[in-house]
């Protein structure tokens, strides 16, 4: 389950501050994580700063690009790029998609490592 933490997080992200393409996906991840859906979770976060930093009608279309570049922990946006990759892209065995005991918890952990790089991210770049 997402931590309460994250879901007030989520939950107080501000659409307007985002253009059209990323308030939907916002939308999405909100019930995605209501949903118990953790693997949606983690693969939406990461889909939703990709096009918060690309999408004209929101930030990026206000925002220097330099303010892009210092936006949110690169270690955990690097990370969430990755598990976002692992989860779409199977390239071999993968940590909590291979049915092992406790994958459930696994999925959840990063899950709520997702949202938290989502949440640094979107504090550094919208208004």
């Amino acid at each position: 389950m997402l931590a309460a933490a994250q879901m007030t997080g989520l939950n107080g992200v501000d659409r307007v501050n985002l253009g059209p393409h990323a308030a939907a996906l916002l939308d999405e991840l909100r019930r995605a994580a209501a949903a118990s859906m953790p693997l949606a979770v983690t693969v939406l976060a990461a889909t939703l700063i990709d096009v918060v930093a690309h999408e004209e009608a929101g930030p990026a279309g206000v925002i220097d690009g330099v303010d892009f570049a210092y936006a949110g922990n690169k270690a955990a946006l690097g990370w969430l790029r990755g598990r976002r990759n692992t989860i779409l892209h199977h390239e071999g065995p993968a940590d909590g998609l291979m049915g092992e005991v406790g994958a459930d918890s696994w999925q959840w952990q990063d899950a709520n490592r997702a949202v938290e790089a989502l949440l640094a991210y979107l504090e550094d770049v919208t208004v």
